[in-house]
């Protein structure tokens, strides 16, 4: 009796086991802790810290008191102070100028990449160098370029016949420089993705087009932008998004100046959180970058997609 009673205590543990060992070797569960793990990651490195910085601009935080809840005073000062709202105007100039000409030019030296043309495998080498160069190095190789006086800039002007000029510090000059340097970055991985573009479209298209009579120029205006329209779209959106987010060669080249010309809202983020120590304005800036970023890129895709219908 006292056998078959502990068989029969034991046999619903022993089925307990079986079917955890059945649930722990299936497929679904493997998928489940495979699709959890990165979600938990996510979470704590990703959505964690924006959720956590959303709350942090609602505060005045300086990291030595305690945190104190002032609502939405750090969006008032964001657009109210002169210094912010001169922030916000830099990084629309900065972006203006920037995107639709480096995405004009990288289309251009892409249709002509494409050519079967000899050396084209060095030319986009070339061309792709800047996307792997480290941003320190090319900024201090800039920085070298546009100096006044031994700048290798007002070296060459200077067999036109201009004097030499003061680059990124002078005022007027200084975001035109910091322009010039974004379009040199960002020209080549913009070209890869509209090579990448213009292969998939058919080699029949410009043949007929070439029968029909169209010139080069015509092809190229009424046949590849509008078939690239797409591949327009991200580039925009994605090369906005760079250079709302361009740090580096502001911290190398300007740092805001001279006289705040490329203070831009990246860097009034890294002034307040870090310079400041005034971590609750600078997180509110972020916010705005944030909410700035959003709405170009729902425009990029309104007035896109509106031409392509």
């Amino acid at each position: 009796m006292s056998t078959s009673a502990a068989g029969l205590q034991g046999r619903p543990a022993a089925q307990r086991r079986s079917r955890l060992d059945r649930i722990v070797n299936s497929d679904t569960f493997v998928a489940y802790t495979f699709l959890i793990l990165p979600l938990l990651l996510f979470f704590a490195i990703k959505f964690y810290p924006v959720v956590y910085n959303v709350v942090l601009s609602f505060t005045n935080y300086d990291l030595f008191s305690p945190i104190q809840f002032v609502g939405l005073k750090n969006f008032r000062a964001v657009f109210t102070e002169e210094v912010t709202l001169k922030a916000i105007r830099n990084t629309i100039y900065y972006t203006v100028g920037t995107v639709p000409l480096g995405t004009a030019l990288a289309l251009i030296v892409a249709s002509l990449l494409n050519q079967r043309i000899r050396g084209r495998i060095v030319f986009r080498t070339l061309y792709y160098l800047p996307v792997v160069t480290s941003v320190v190095v090319s900024s201090m190789v800039w920085k070298w370029i546009f100096s006044p006086q031994s700048g290798l800039l007002n070296h060459l002007i200077g067999y036109l016949g201009i004097p030499p000029q003061q680059w990124i510090y002078d005022p007027t000059l200084a975001m035109p420089s910091l322009i010039l340097v974004s379009l040199w970055a960002g020209l080549g991985g913009n070209m890869v993705i509209f090579l990448a573009g213009l292969q998939d479209i058919p080699a029949e298209l410009y043949e007929a087009a070439e029968i029909d009579g169209a010139h080069a120029w015509q092809s190229f205006l009424f046949l590849t932008v509008p078939l690239l329209r797409p591949v327009i779209l991200f580039v925009v959106v994605t090369y906005s998004i760079a250079i709302f987010r361009s740090f580096g060669a502001i911290f190398i080249l300007t740092q805001g100046g001279p006289m705040l010309t490329t203070n831009t809202l990246v860097w009034e983020v890294y002034m307040n959180a870090f310079g400041y120590l005034k971590l609750g304005k600078g997180a509110a800036i972020s916010v705005v970058l944030v909410a700035l970023i959003l709405v170009i890129t729902v425009v990029n895709f309104r007035v896109l997609r509106e031409d392509e219908e």
